[in-house]
């Protein structure tokens, strides 16, 4: 099941990259019809994800300075293009984050992933390890990655992958 699990987090990886992969620096935040959450924004905060994931097994932050304040939840991001790294720099630093995590959970000794949730607060909603690890590399990439498709739709853009 390991693999199906790490298959799956390369192909919203790369489905980012195709949903991106035509829009400049400055489209990547463009707020069309009061869509916040912009593509730079979503990848970016992708990338913090896949980093805190990394942490929860032991792994040092690797982001670069500034990345938690510029891509963590709760704000409302900003549509103006010099508050966010470029289009690559956020596609290599989610690719950074996304190899870092495969690596780790590859190699996890699978009873890693049935130890309880360390977060107290959130065991309710992710009882063990596994079950949060699951849900950052598939339900909340996959939420994020249809947020760009449906972003594209708003601006105009069509679809970039063909669906």
């Amino acid at each position: 099941m390991l693999q199906h699990l790490l298959f799956a987090y390369q192909f919203s990886l790369d489905r980012g990259r195709v949903m991106v992969k035509d829009l400049s620096d400055e489209q990547m935040v463009w707020q069309p019809h009061g869509v916040v959450n912009h593509p730079a924004w979503i990848l970016g905060h992708l990338a913090l994800s896949s980093d805190g994931l990394a942490r929860r097994y032991g792994l040092p932050s690797t982001l670069p300075e500034g990345w938690t304040d510029t891509f963590g939840a709760g704000g409302i991001p900003s549509g103006a293009a010099a508050d966010f790294p470029g289009r690559d720099r956020i596609l290599d630093e989610l690719a950074a984050q996304h190899a870092r995590v495969a690596d780790v959970v590859g190699a996890a000794d699978p009873a890693v992933f049935e130890t309880p949730f360390p977060d107290e607060r959130r065991r309710q909603t992710f009882p063990t390890l596994g079950d949060y690890t699951a849900f950052v590399m598939t339900t909340h990439e996959g939420s994020h990655i249809g947020q760009i498709a449906a972003w594209r739709r708003a601006m105009g853009l069509g679809s970039a992958t063909g669906i």
